[in-house]
């Protein structure tokens, strides 16, 4: 009995919703035929706007920023068009309850913004290209994926990492791994668009986990060598003045650094200076980047098997790798490094306003 009577109370919310949605559709569509009373048609929508789902409420976003935009109000236009994208990624119906002249007026306005705004499609991290792994050892490759082109700062904190011109498309922004690795934690970074006077921002938050294995006691292998002692002994006249004596221990470890062992050849840390005592010579980020850029352009352009078949830069919000490092005592030992990516919208800023 319990349940038909659940069952009978989700119907009666899908029915009711279901005629929430077509009278909010037939009550604008009533008012943009009797004319171009924007206001009157922007007041209708805010006030159905809290009760509508997130399909409809696309459909809704869209017809205010339409109607702000007629009434040349820009801050709330832009107000609009930020939730359109934003919160529903710009996903509409298309707007067919309205007549075709109203119809194509609105899509036709929307395509307008939809043709210059910076939309973020996604922000990830580079996990491999088709079937390859690319171990992010020197570089750790940022995905930004965008619609349209935009100046951009991408910071930590107080200080701007990068800036320059995001381009449509795959972008990459370089963090460097082994400050990564060997400072684990999190990080909040900061990535701001510039598209006219909106300035729309993101928050990036980098989780780093670094995990190493429990290290069981160093049993030498090397020939055992006894200490060598050294006697300094002084005479004058016969008489002894002065003597002394010095224990040496031989040593029986080295520091070897070796080149990493990527896919394709990507091994970013052939720019470590090996001439250095310090082994943790980070790499050239510009550099290590163009390694990047080229070697997506040379997979992606590389003839297949099937002509058909194009490999597909594969992204991934978290990632884990292991990398082989060697201590100081000369052992081999594998560290797992877990990434984890979040990113959210932050308040946009309209300037000039």
């Amino acid at each position: 009995m319990a349940t038909r009577r659940n069952l009978f109370i989700v119907l009666l919310l899908f029915l009711s919703a279901g005629t929430l949605s077509a009278e909010w559709r037939e009550d604008i569509a009533a008012l943009f035929a009797k004319g171009k009373d924007y206001q009157a048609i922007s007041a209708a929508v805010l006030q159905s706007f809290d009760k509508l789902d997130n399909a409809d409420r696309a459909d809704a976003a869209g017809i205010l920023a339409f109607c702000f935009g007629r009434r040349i109000d820009v801050k709330d236009e832009i107000k609009w068009i930020v939730e359109y994208f934003e919160s529903y990624g710009g996903k509409d119906t298309g707007f067919t309850f309205l007549d075709l002249i109203s119809q194509a007026d609105v899509v036709g306005w929307l395509n307008t913004w939809r043709g210059r705004y910076p939309y973020v499609q996604e922000i990830a991290m580079v996990k491999g290209i088709g079937d390859q792994t690319i171990v992010p050892q020197g570089i750790l490759p940022l995905v930004i994926q965008i619609t349209n082109g935009a100046l951009y700062k991408f910071s930590l904190e107080a200080d701007v990492l990068e800036a320059g011109q995001l381009e449509p498309g795959f972008n990459v922004i370089g963090l460097d791994a082994n400050a990564l690795y060997l400072s684990p934690g999190k990080r909040v970074y900061t990535l701001e668009l510039k598209s006219d006077n909106l300035i729309l921002k993101k928050e990036i938050s980098l989780e780093v986990d670094v995990t190493t294995p429990p290290r069981p006691p160093q049993v030498s292998t090397a020939p055992i060598r006894q200490p060598i002692q050294y006697t300094l002994t002084m005479y004058i006249g016969g008489q002894l003045v002065m003597t002394s004596r010095k224990l040496e221990s031989p040593l029986s470890w080295k520091i070897d650094v070796q080149p990493n062992t990527l896919p394709y050849g990507f091994k970013p840390d052939y720019w470590i200076n090996r001439n250095q005592p310090n082994p943790m010579n980070t790499v050239s980020i510009p550099q290590a980047l163009s390694v990047l850029y080229n070697l997506i352009k040379n997979l992606l352009t590389k003839k297949s098997k099937k002509p058909s078949e194009v490999p597909q830069i594969q992204t991934t919000k978290t990632l884990s790798v292991g990398l082989k490092q060697t201590d100081i005592n000369g052992r081999q030992e594998e560290i797992r490094v877990t990434l984890r990516l979040a990113a959210k919208n932050l308040p946009y800023v309209l300037t000039g306003s």
